[in-house]
C-alpha cells in the first residue's frame, strides 16, 4: 500500500502534463488527398480560432485555388478564367473578394467547440496544481477532473465531422469535384484522451484496493476479537 500511495501522489503530475502538452498538437488535421491542408490543435478550439479563416490563410490552399481556377471557399466557387490576367498570365487580384461571411450558426458552433474544449483544458490544469496541494480525497477529485476531461473528449471526438464548422471548410470539396477533403483526428487528441482515462483507472483501482485492503483488516480484527473471546 505505499508503494501504491507513492506512485499516487507522482503519476498526476507527468499525466496532466502530457494532457497540456497534447493540447498544443493537432487535435484535428484536414487532408487534401494526401498533403495535409492545415492542422488544429487543442488550444486552437480553447481560443476560439476561426478553422475555415486559418484554412484559407494556408499556403498549400491559396496554391490549389490558383491552380484550380476557384475560390474554393466562395459560396458558389468563382472561376477565374473569368477574370482580368496581367502580363505573365496570372490572374489579377479582384477589388474585393472577402471570405464569406460566417453564419450564426457557425459562430454558434465555434462557441460551443471552444467551450467544451476548454473544459478538459482547465479540468487538466487544476488537476495538475491539485497535485502539489495537500487535501483529504485527492484520489476521488482526480477521478472527478479526469472523469469530466475524459467524457468531454469523447464528445467531442463523436461530434466533430458533424460540426458547422468543419462542414463550411469541407464544402470546399464541391466546387473542387468533391471528395478531395477529409478531417481526421490527430495523435494528440487520442493521447490526451488515453491519460485521462489512464488515471481514472489508477485512482479507481487505488480506491477499490483500500476499501478491499480496510474490510479484510475488520475481518482479521473480528475473527481475533472471536478468538481471544473463546480462549
Amino acid at each position: 500500500m505505499r508503494a501504491l500511495k507513492i506512485i499516487s501522489d507522482l503519476l498526476p503530475i507527468p499525466s496532466y502534463t502530457v494532457i497540456l502538452i497534447c493540447f498544443f498538437f493537432p487535435f484535428i488535421t484536414i487532408k487534401c488527398g494526401t498533403t495535409e491542408l492545415v492542422s488544429v490543435t487543442g488550444f486552437d478550439y480553447v481560443v476560439g480560432t476561426d478553422i475555415k479563416e486559418k484554412t484559407k490563410n494556408n499556403e498549400f490552399s491559396k496554391k490549389l485555388e490558383k491552380q484550380l481556377g476557384k475560390d474554393l471557399f466562395g459560396a458558389a466557387g468563382t472561376n477565374m478564367d473569368s477574370l482580368e490576367v496581367d502580363e505573365d498570365g496570372n490572374p489579377k487580384k479582384a477589388e474585393s473578394s472577402p471570405l464569406s461571411q460566417e453564419t450564426p450558426d457557425q459562430r454558434n458552433s465555434r462557441i460551443v467547440m471552444m467551450i467544451m474544449m476548454g473544459i478538459p483544458f482547465f479540468m487538466a490544469i487544476a488537476g495538475l496544481i491539485f497535485s502539489f496541494v495537500k487535501i483529504k480525497r485527492k484520489g476521488l477529485v482526480h477521478i472527478l477532473l479526469s472523469s469530466i476531461g475524459f467524457l468531454v473528449l469523447l464528445i467531442f471526438g463523436i461530434i466533430i465531422k458533424s460540426s458547422d464548422e468543419l462542414n463550411a471548410v469541407t464544402s470546399m470539396a464541391d466546387g473542387m469535384g468533391g471528395g478531395m477533403i477529409t478531417i481526421g483526428m490527430g495523435t494528440a487528441y487520442y493521447m490526451a484522451t488515453i491519460v485521462f482515462l489512464l488515471v481514472i483507472m489508477f485512482f479507481g483501482m487505488q480506491k477499490y484496493l483500500k476499501n478491499l485492503y480496510k474490510e479484510e483488516q475488520v475481518i482479521r480484527e473480528e475473527a481475533l476479537d472471536e478468538f481471544f473471546t473463546k480462549e
